[in-house]
């Protein structure tokens, strides 16, 4: 699997200083979206990849432009693969017991303001998906996490399944079903295993997923090496 670097960039980040961050924070978040469908374009048309041979990594609140990139274009890429995400902010930023949501009313918005809440609900992926075949996901959550609540990360896989379920009831029998894993590991946090066996194992199973659901092979790779 060959993985792809260029000079693409995300309105919300950090890495180009305060003014481009605030282009993509608050009432600003939809931007980040498109920006991140305009740079997989990119790629595409670039001839780097296509849409059946491009996959997303996101972890913690990565996942929202990742999440609502698949609610809104979900025939952009085939895989996903998110860590401990953020996925769930209208329900997130309404509970003000969780101890994150005072403190990132500055990246979000504040759902009491209606503004606000009208735009976090536009976007957020939990309350966004739709009957459609979306890219397949692995997705991990790790049972001690505060700082991303686990009954999020499990409300969006059950209503993600429900929702694939219903869009392939309606199309070809023959047509591709995504995959939807949900692996929930006991007793890690935020930040994943501290051991490093068990970091191993969680990264060789992404990359396993991945390389199922790209359908891509050892015997490809050889051939591919073999011409180069």
């Amino acid at each position: 699997m060959v993985q792809t670097y260029l000079n693409l960039f995300v309105r919300g980040g950090g890495e180009r200083g305060f003014t481009w961050h605030r282009a993509g924070s608050v009432l600003q978040k939809q931007k980040g979206v498109e920006d991140l469908a305009a740079c997989i374009q990119t790629l595409h048309h670039l001839g780097v990849s296509g849409p059946d041979l491009t996959a997303l990594t996101a972890r913690s609140a990565g996942a929202i432009l990742a999440g609502a990139l698949c609610n809104q274009n979900p025939q952009l890429i085939r895989a996903l693969v998110l860590q401990a995400p953020f996925l769930d902010v209208l329900g997130t930023m309404q509970d003000i017991s969780l101890p994150l949501t005072l403190e990132e009313r500055g990246e979000w918005g504040d759902p009491l303001i209606r503004e606000h809440r009208d735009n976090i609900a536009s976007y957020c992926p939990c309350h966004n998906i739709q009957p459609q075949l979306y890219p397949s996901m692995l997705i991990t959550a790790y049972s001690e996490d505060h700082r991303v609540p686990v009954s999020g990360v499990i409300k969006y896989a059950e209503r993600l399944k429900k929702a694939i379920q219903m869009c392939t009831t309606q199309v070809d029998v023959n047509a591709r079903v995504p995959s939807v894993v949900l692996d929930i590991q006991p007793g890690a946090d935020h930040f994943g295993p501290e051991d490093f066996h068990l970091s191993l194992n969680e990264s060789a199973r992404q990359l396993a997923f991945l390389y199922k659901e790209l359908g891509l092979s050892l015997n490809q790779l050889k051939t591919r090496r073999r011409r180069k």
